[in-house]
């Protein structure tokens, strides 16, 4: 009888021993994926800094960079219009507490040949899911400043139960081949947030990074305590169960 109780003690102490393992190896894992989101975003911030420090860029001087640099952080001037009276809602964005939609239209600049997606900013919903913001946009030729973004535009694509107008206006991600075959126009293979104050039309609430590097790393420090604390605790328990067992 002792034999075996000493057998199940071990065989307990031994799965314990195994989850405090695999817990701590976890929570070692996410505190260094975390400092290597810090280290991407730090990357990124700076990258963004370099391009930013060029001042703000002409259309022209924008199409003139190599088509192999990554534009996303210049600020460029834009000069055209709005064409067709196209546009886009992208669907669940909160701005400071309230939900709403972003407004996304197509932008032909002066002298090109393709059309620009543009993010003009953030608009309230209406009370009614079935019923949609009311959109007047600028007609003729207008001026606006905007920030380029190239690369990983397509979002998380929620599922939802969309009417014939839906379809047409609200959407769920950006994904620009598609919304080119929608509008049949050419598009360039990188997008513009605007940038500036708000308007009736919408407020440009548009972050290249949204979690700064810091957060990132005092996830990082959270997750090694947590792992230590495991192991604190582990070491504890062992003591206090030899403790009664003499």
């Amino acid at each position: 009888m002792q034999l075996i109780l000493r057998r199940k003690q071990k065989l307990s102490s031994f799965i314990a021993l195994c989850v405090v393992v695999a817990v701590v190896l976890v929570c070692v894992r996410l505190g260094y994926w975390q400092l290597a989101r810090a280290e991407h975003k730090q990357q990124q911030l700076t990258a963004i800094a370099n391009m930013q420090t060029q001042g703000v860029m002409s259309w022209q001087q924008l199409q003139a960079m190599p088509s192999k640099w990554n534009k996303t952080g210049v600020v460029v001037e834009l000069v055209g219009k709005i064409i067709n009276q196209q546009y886009w809602l992208l669907d669940n964005q909160v701005y400071q507490g309230q939900v709403g939609y972003d407004l996304l239209v197509l932008f032909k600049p002066s002298q090109a040949s393709d059309a620009l997606l543009v993010n003009l900013g953030w608009v309230k919903a209406p009370i009614s899911r079935s019923e949609l913001p009311n959109i007047q946009l600028p007609k003729g030729n207008i001026t606006l400043k905007a920030q380029i973004k190239e690369r990983n535009l397509t979002s998380f694509n929620l599922q939802t139960n969309s009417t014939k107008q839906d379809l047409q206006k609200r959407i769920q991600s950006i994904d620009l081949q598609k919304l080119s075959e929608q509008s049949n126009q050419s598009l360039f293979n990188f997008m513009a947030y605007r940038q500036g104050a708000g308007d009736a039309l919408a407020i440009p609430h548009y972050k290249a990074v949204v979690m700064s590097p810091q957060k990132h790393q005092a996830y990082a420090v959270q997750w090694f305590l947590i792992a230590l604390a495991c192991v604190v605790v582990a070491i504890f328990a062992s003591k206090k169960r030899t403790n009664n067992e003499k």
